[in-house]
């Protein structure tokens, strides 16, 4: 049995789009979008062209998304692209996280730096 947990309000919809929009590049910017258990591994291209053509419609504009790795095992596919197209898919039945490629700083800083020698 799986268990549900809450997400963290560091990962919600707006501070995702904000992340997206702050780290976005010439080709937009770089998401990996993690989906949900019961999509199968040999349906990930197909949830997320699904996931893809639900946000543009809710949001009314059409943007090229570019897809690059897929990860059978993490269930995830990396995309590059609109960073609102891409916050959006978070409302997608089918996905359960979007999360920036570019995250800052997510090593542990040390305690005491001191020089060595």
């Amino acid at each position: 049995m799986a268990t549900q947990h809450a997400a963290s309000p560091e990962w919600s919809q707006e501070n995702v789009r904000r992340q997206l929009e702050s780290a976005q590049g010439a080709d937009g910017a770089a998401a990996q979008v993690f989906f949900d258990d019961q999509v199968a591994a040999d349906q990930l291209v197909a949830a997320l062209g699904r996931a893809m053509r639900e946000a543009q419609a809710r949001l009314g504009v059409a943007a090229e998304v570019k897809v690059g790795r897929i990860s059978v095992l993490a269930k995830s596919v990396s995309v590059q692209g609109s960073p609102q197209i891409l916050a959006e898919l978070l409302n997608s039945a089918d996905v359960c996280a979007v999360l920036p490629c570019e995250v800052a700083d997510i090593y542990p800083k040390p305690g005491d730096p001191h020089p060595v020698g």
